[in-house]
């Protein structure tokens, strides 16, 4: 192995393990978070939901956001943490070694926040208008009840915009070439 080979694999390696401090990080913050510590992930997601659907959402104090016309609210839960995590790891981990330098490994986890941050706005507030309508609608299907529903709607489109992501991702990063800066 020569010393660039030694470089590059040491390098990944401290992306790697810094990506998964990240991760560590930020959901042993979730597990402790209430209301006003996710506001930075909630507020622009409700604000989302409210210029696509036009169902207005108050404020409820500590609590979370409510929509008094549809008896929906928008709490703790509906964050996304744990899928801003997963998006996160998924950029760093799987576009790492295709980084050849250490400002291009920089510029991935940077990039790999950021991308993941708006990506988890853009899903919740997808995930969230279907769920308004279902629960505006009283849908259910058989053993699908309504909160099961919720679920796997929220499954459904948290995994298709991860797989939208990675794939753009991957394409920007150099589509599995070798990046040099």
């Amino acid at each position: 192995m020569d010393a660039d080979s030694a470089r590059d694999r040491a390098q990944t390696a401290l992306l790697v393990a810094f990506a998964l401090g990240v991760a560590w990080a930020m959901k042993d913050f979730h597990r402790r978070a209430g209301f006003d510590e996710l506001r930075w992930l909630l507020a622009p997601t409700v604000r989302l939901v409210e210029l696509t659907t036009g169902v207005p959402f108050e404020l409820e104090p500590h609590q979370g956001y409510l929509s008094r016309a549809l008896r929906y609210d928008v709490v703790p839960a509906c964050a996304g943490v744990n899928f801003v995590i997963t998006a996160f790891l998924s950029l760093c981990l799987g576009l790492a070694p295709v980084c050849r330098s250490l400002r291009a490994r920089a510029g991935l986890v940077v990039a790999s926040a950021a991308a993941a941050y708006a990506v988890t706005v853009l899903a919740n507030a997808t995930r969230l208008s279907i769920a308004m309508r279902l629960h505006e609608n009283g849908a259910a299907f058989g053993w699908l009840t309504p909160g099961r529903l919720h679920c796997a709607v929220g499954v459904a489109v948290y995994f298709v915009y991860l797989g939208a992501l990675f794939a753009l991702a991957t394409r920007a990063f150099g589509g599995g070439r070798a990046l040099v800066s």
